[in-house]
């Protein structure tokens, strides 16, 4: 297990890696997870090869709000936390779930309920339970970060 006395050095853009590695426009990242597991292990142990203490989980966008009912969040999920943690099998690297936005705007500003919110989080979180860690990234509203700390918290 890594110190967690000392800086710790994440991984990079899992997006960007993808990209470069040929992702068609419209695919859902976070599907790969289970079409292509394999990949997404690679860009992970390349990142470990290039120091990275910490692998953040493919599962930024991984929610029902973003995914739209089209692919089942807590699977993506699982997925992703399972690829990273195979990655990371043998080293003293960490995995991370990633958290990122809902993709729908929070009341006033638009539709969506702070306990609809916690909810879509508290869904991600229980479903990427087995990460060491969970990161929370590319927040604009600080409800819907409050949502998503609540529901890490619990």
């Amino acid at each position: 297990m890594i110190e967690l006395d000392k800086i710790l050095l994440f991984d990079g853009a899992m997006g960007t890696m993808l990209q470069r590695g040929g992702l068609e426009l419209g695919t859902v990242p976070e599907t790969l997870n289970v079409t292509a597991p394999e990949a997404i292990e690679a860009i992970h142990r390349e990142y470990l090869a290039a120091g990275a203490d910490v692998i953040l989980a493919n599962t930024f966008g991984a929610n029902r709000k973003k995914l739209h009912g089209r692919y089942d969040a807590a699977e993506l999920v699982r997925a992703g936390v399972a690829c990273a943690k195979r990655a990371c099998g043998g080293t003293k690297a960490l995995t991370a779930l990633d958290v990122g936005p809902l993709g729908e705007l929070l009341e006033p500003a638009g539709l969506l309920t702070f306990d609809e919110a916690y909810e879509c989080f508290r869904e991600v979180m229980e479903a990427g339970k087995d990460a060491d860690l969970v990161v929370i990234e590319t927040m604009t509203d600080l409800a819907e970060l409050r949502a998503a700390v609540l529901a890490a918290r619990e």
